[in-house]
């Protein structure tokens, strides 16, 4: 009769083990006061960030000081995004940015040097992509342009060249350009024209034919303009 080989009940056992002390961990670390409003009382957003942490080989702090949700949907800051390719060995020295033009002509490349190929990559972003992505209804493109592009040039080369560095999240730039492109495209013509967010000269009415009677006017207060000084991750759970 043939011998059968002992279980390796240890192998079996350390995920249960690991995970129960990482909710052990996350639950201690929900109790502190000093760590983000989003995760104080919440054992199991620090057990995510915490997870998070040691997948990226981070402290769990730093996970949590720059994870931001924005309507629901989590991100990391751009500047913790370039942060996080510049010192992840990928790349011989820092994520460089080159501006070229100005007002509608303006556009940012990011570039960088992969360390063991030599090979250069590098992504523009410009304010022609950011009106035809509809970028550009988030205010910040007015005020900061060209803190906005870099960041999006840097987001864009950091995830189709190094995407593991992202693991996959969103920044949360990303999210909030989205939401304000999003809320363009459900926004009526006169309210874009109100709001600046349309010049006059682009905006095209189609007249009604003979077979549709004509619409009343919607008051523009049914639309309200969006506050130019809004803070840029309005909907962060503080």
């Amino acid at each position: 009769m043939t011998e059968l080989e002992p279980v390796n009940n240890e192998a079996a056992v350390a995920p249960t083990n690991k995970g129960k002390e990482l909710w052990d961990f996350a639950s201690a670390l929900s109790r502190s006061t000093i760590i983000p409003k989003a995760f104080q009382g919440n054992a199991a957003n620090c057990f995510v960030a915490l997870d998070m942490a040691n997948r990226m080989g981070a402290s769990p702090m730093e996970v949590m000081q720059n994870i931001y949700v924005v309507h629901g949907t989590p991100g990391f800051s751009a500047k913790y995004a370039i942060a996080m390719a510049n010192r992840s060995g990928i790349f011989k020295g820092p994520i460089c940015f080159e501006e070229r033009g100005t007002g509608a002509n303006l556009e940012v490349e990011a570039f960088a040097i992969v360390r063991e190929t030599g090979q250069r990559l590098s992504f523009t972003a410009s304010m022609a992509m950011a009106k035809a992505e509809k970028w550009d209804s988030n205010p910040k493109y007015r005020s900061m342009p060209g803190v906005m592009l870099r960041y999006r040039a840097a987001s864009l080369m950091i995830r189709t060249s190094c995407p593991e560095v992202l693991l996959g999240m969103q920044t949360a730039e990303e999210v909030e350009d989205v939401r304000y492109a999003r809320s363009v495209e459900a926004t009526p013509v006169v309210a874009k024209i109100n709001q600046g967010l349309l010049d006059s000269s682009e905006a095209t009415v189609e007249a009604p034919t003979s077979t549709q009677p004509e619409q009343p006017e919607v008051p523009s207060e049914v639309y309200p303009s969006q506050d130019p000084d809004e803070n840029f991750f309005e909907g962060i759970v503080d």
